[in-house]
């Protein structure tokens, strides 16, 4: 935990010196293998977050330009969240301080270990997601 705290945090600090904050880029990389876009729902399940807290996140990122929102064709109550080529501007600037971070964090971290941890990692996900201790999410 106290690792994943941190690694949140630095992960925060290296957003704000790219000029962004967290969760509107995380947006951006839900959207990012969508070109025709997700609806409100399919976004909030990516992310976990709720309606609400996602909406407002959306609504910046409308305002600043980096993605578009449009009604369903079909369905006048769902909106289609679109990212905008400043969106994909923006998250290409952040990636290259993000790749930076990464070479630096697994600096020394042979494949062998790193791949490793990364089935450790997706078989806790799975249990916390679908098994007896699953957690109930928003």
């Amino acid at each position: 935990m106290v690792t994943a705290r941190r690694w949140k945090s630095r992960v925060a600090d290296l957003f704000r010196e790219a000029g962004h904050t967290g969760a509107p880029t995380l947006v951006l990389y839900h959207l990012k293998d969508h070109p025709k876009g997700l609806t409100l729902s399919e976004l909030s399940a990516r992310m976990e977050l709720s309606g609400a807290s996602l909406t407002r996140l959306v609504q910046r990122l409308e305002r600043d330009g980096m993605v578009t929102r449009r009604r369903m064709v079909g369905d006048g109550r769902s909106w289609l969240i679109a990212m905008e080529p400043s969106g994909h501007a923006a998250l290409g600037a952040f990636d290259i301080h993000a790749a930076a971070m990464r070479q630096r964090m697994f600096e020394g971290i042979s494949d062998d270990d790193l791949a490793a941890a990364l089935r450790v990692l997706k078989v806790l996900s799975s249990k916390l997601t679908h098994g007896p201790d699953a957690v109930s999410l928003p």
